[in-house]
């Protein structure tokens, strides 16, 4: 089936939706995307953050940072590397524990018994991170907007893969078709146990007027 079977140009206007539902399609998306789009999304939605919020982010996500990455901490570029590369480690950690159980426990175990120190990486949440600093809610919102998402998803890889959740013509402008009797593959901006209300329990940040 061809990219002109599944998108089609949007006649309606644009759905307005909840901070909740726009933080739960960033999420959803950070899971689905690769690595390359994600990181090319951040480094324009980081791009308009206030300077105190950006070296706070930096300051925070040092342990990610190479020594010849330090002499720029301005860059928005740097910091969506950042993110990316504490991302990656994030997705590395909760498959190691989905496979090997009691591995949380187990690495306690061990940290008690060496006294080695864990790696300061494992502590650090990208998705935690942003919330804490109160820009949760703006990062989703210009990380949808992103000209790197719309261009995967209309020109790029994306516009090549079935069963795209319907929203995503709400990103991209064209509208999706459902595929092999889905529509939006059966995602629910509020499922997959992911609690978009509190995120964790914090302030997504909110205020993007």
């Amino acid at each position: 089936m061809g990219v002109l079977s599944r998108w089609r140009r949007r006649r309606s206007p644009r759905r307005a939706i909840s901070e909740e539902e726009q933080i739960a399609r960033y999420v959803y998306l950070l899971g689905s995307l690769p690595s390359s789009v994600i990181e090319k999304a951040h480094a324009d939605a980081f791009r308009d953050l206030p300077p105190e919020t950006r070296r706070e982010m930096f300051d925070r996500l040092r342990p990610f940072m190479a020594d010849g990455e330090r002499a720029d901490p301005e860059s928005g570029d740097l910091l969506a590397v950042l993110v990316r590369r504490a991302e990656e480690r994030r997705a590395r950690r909760a498959g190691a524990a989905e496979v090997a159980a009691g591995g949380a426990v187990a690495s306690t175990t061990a940290l008690a018994a060496t006294g080695t120190p864990a790696d300061p990486r494992d502590d650090i949440d990208p998705r935690a991170l942003l919330g804490s600093v109160g820009v949760m809610s703006v990062v989703a919102h210009h990380f949808l907007l992103s000209s790197a998402l719309t261009t995967y998803f209309t020109v790029g890889a994306g516009a090549m893969l079935g069963g795209q959740p319907a929203w995503i013509g709400d990103v991209t402008g064209v509208e999706t078709v459902a595929v092999g009797g889905m529509d939006g593959a059966g995602f629910d901006a509020g499922a997959g146990g992911f609690d978009v209300a509190g995120f964790g329990g914090f302030d997504a940040g909110g205020g993007l007027g």
